[in-house]
């Protein structure tokens, strides 16, 4: 017997229903992979980039404007004589949309360590900062490869040191440059 054309739909509802959702519940995890690998790259190339003051690495992992962006901050700690040692302790990519076949926005928390390293005998090390952040990144396909092209910084929490805000430290030092991450 040939089931009812509404029959049939229910059927094949009941069926497709759990297909789809395991589908998009893949495609989800697959754009949260692709943001996590992507974030992942970037966050190390800045590692790099800050440490030996050597920006080459950016183009593989940046759009232009956010790699011109990273060069500039880079520069400025080398003309301060200073490089900045970091280290990533934690990355969650909590969401990563698409927007776009060639673009995806993705949120992230991120705790980092980080400070100041002179480059001239003598001359102390700089405050060590732990800093939770939540940041908002803008990923776009570039010649077959996911890169980063804007970060925004949503929150900034720093756990050390203790009491550290980066408004009393502006009212302290008005012409002090920090540049850390997020920044």
């Amino acid at each position: 017997m040939i089931p009812s054309p509404a029959v049939a739909a229910g059927r094949r509802a009941r069926l497709l229903g759990p297909l789809l959702a395991a589908a998009l519940a893949t495609g989800c995890h697959s754009d949260r992979s692709t943001a996590s690998a992507t974030i992942r790259a970037y966050d190390e190339e800045l590692v790099r980039a800050f440490r030996t003051s050597d920006h080459d690495g950016l183009a593989a992992v940046a759009a232009p404007k956010e790699a011109e962006r990273i060069r500039v901050l880079v520069d400025m700690k080398r003309a301060a004589r200073v490089v900045l040692e970091s280290e990533l302790q934690a990355l969650e990519v909590t969401s990563a949309t698409p927007a776009g076949p060639d673009a995806m926005t993705a949120e992230a928390r991120e705790r980092w360590r980080y400070h100041d390293r002179p480059l001239d005998p003598g001359r102390p090390p700089g405050t060590v900062y732990v800093s939770d952040m939540t940041l908002r990144y803008h990923l776009r396909r570039d010649g077959g490869a996911w890169k980063v092209a804007e970060v925004d910084t949503l929150a900034n929490h720093y756990l050390e040191p203790a009491g550290f805000s980066p408004e009393v430290r502006a009212r302290q030092q008005p012409h002090s440059a920090q540049v850390g991450h997020g920044q």
